[in-house]
């Protein structure tokens, strides 16, 4: 059969990245001003890589005889131009509005089955077209299910939602990023032509701050774990085949299971791979051990969420984090292991002030991290936070979800100030790294999340 996948994306002086926030995708727009502008169009032309789960579900269906193609459209003007058995458009919020007008288009011209891929749709079902069947959750797990189910692809086109909740992601092919349409995942900052790979080896995340976070949305909050040695065996085929590149980790926690983790990190470190790595974690899990091993197995850098300085902000979002001293003390170890330090703050969560986001901002400042990523809080559809009161009502448009845009009411801070704060943040924080050590740019220097 022949498949299209479609990526469509809103126009934006920002870059776009649909791989983060369980696929809901966030827009690296900082501020408003002149220095926000300047960042965010550096950042734009300087990396992208498009929905792991998208590309992974095409390969699946390209291994199994297939033949596919990815097509990154900007605009909702989509001309269908060869025939397809079926068309799958990649799903989130931060295009939302674009890709149901695609889909809407792509209607017009196309009578076979439309996918719409990504798990916001289910939430916000009203909005949805008729006759496009939402695939959610792990959806890259849709072949391995139609082989257990024996069904086809035109089997689905008159569901309405086919949620795909697990599968053995050993059997998950290794992604072709050598294909044309694929080559814009590179660092070009200072020339530097390094090939950048997501990758992923847990879904789902069962911690406590789902009451704001997409991961569990779209993942599960049962972990879904790689056995170590299939992990290796791919990872083995991205260095012979793209060495020197850099391998992001896309689990939402890389430490979730720590002797899981730490078998890892000594197995790529006794394969002796030609690449090097940076993931997420969580930094109560981080020991002396953890980092030795970081440092074996060649990872250069390490991210991981603070929020806010502030710990009754962060109980008001069910974050759990461990204490403002204890966080020094861990990022300090990070950092005399050679390893860069990325924190993540969020501004103007529900109960923050002006006055609470700038001593965060400082606190961001004081940290001795080589790079700071500010967001603004954004209540996801689905998530608990989302559910409760008129959060919903205040939305006029979707795309805006951006997690750099304040889409809520917030008692205190207007959606300008907010705006205002975040711009702040990020000058702040490199005027700083500029005046103490002279900022370095590095492979995932980006504030991206």
């Amino acid at each position: 059969m022949k498949f299209l996948f479609l990526d469509v994306y809103k126009k934006s002086h920002a870059r776009i990245s649909k791989d983060t926030a369980g696929g809901y995708g966030t827009e690296n727009d900082m501020g408003d001003g002149l220095f926000g502008n300047l960042l965010s169009r550096v950042i734009k032309r300087s990396i992208f890589w498009p929905n792991l789960s998208f590309i992974q579900l095409m390969e699946e269906f390209q291994h199994k005889g297939n033949e596919c193609k990815y097509a990154k459209y900007v605009g909702s003007n989509i001309k269908i131009e060869e025939d397809w058995d079926a068309i799958f458009v990649c799903s989130s919020i931060v295009c939302f509005e674009t890709e149901i007008e695609a889909c809407n288009n792509i209607k017009e011209q196309f009578n076979g089955p439309i996918f719409l891929c990504g798990s916001v749709g289910q939430f916000i079902k009203h909005k949805i077209p008729k006759n496009v069947t939402l695939v959610t959750g792990n959806y890259e797990f849709l072949p391995q299910r139609l082989e257990i189910t024996n069904e086809s692809i035109t089997d689905l086109q008159n569901k309405e939602i086919i949620n795909v909740i697990h599968g053995k992601a050993e059997e998950l092919q290794v992604i072709d990023w050598s294909k044309d349409a694929l080559k814009g995942n590179r660092n070009l900052i200072l020339g530097n032509r390094k090939f950048f790979f997501p990758f992923i080896t847990t879904r789902g995340c069962p911690y406590s701050c789902f009451e704001y976070c997409t991961y569990p949305l779209a993942q599960g909050r049962k972990i879904l774990q790689e056995p170590v040695d299939d992990v290796i065996i791919k990872l083995k085929q991205i260095s012979n085949r793209f060495p020197n590149s850099h391998i992001v980790f896309r689990d939402p926690v890389f430490s979730i299971n720590m002797k899981h983790t730490k078998m890892l990190l000594k197995k790529i470190a006794d394969a002796k791979l030609k690449i090097d790595f940076s993931a997420e974690l969580h930094l109560k899990n981080v020991d002396d051990e953890f980092l030795e091993l970081c440092q074996y197995a060649n990872f250069t850098g390490l991210k991981f969420g603070i929020e806010s300085a502030h710990e009754e902000v962060r109980d008001s979002v069910n974050r759990f984090s461990v204490d403002n001293d204890e966080q020094m003390l861990i990022v300090d170890k990070i950092n005399k292991a050679n390893i860069t330090t990325v924190g993540m703050f969020i501004l103007a969560q529900p109960t923050d002030t002006h006055e609470s986001c700038l001593s965060t901002i400082k606190y961001a400042c004081n940290l001795n991290l080589n790079i700071a990523q500010f967001s603004i809080f954004t209540p996801y559809p689905g998530t608990p936070f989302y559910s409760r009161g008129d959060v919903a009502s205040s939305f006029k448009k979707y795309e805006e979800c951006n997690q750099y845009n304040l889409v809520y009411e917030h008692p205190t801070i207007s959606k300008k100030d907010a705006r205002k704060l975040l711009e702040k943040a990020y000058f702040s924080f490199i005027k700083n790294k500029i005046k103490t050590d002279l900022f370095k740019l590095s492979p995932i220097n980006l504030f991206v999340r």
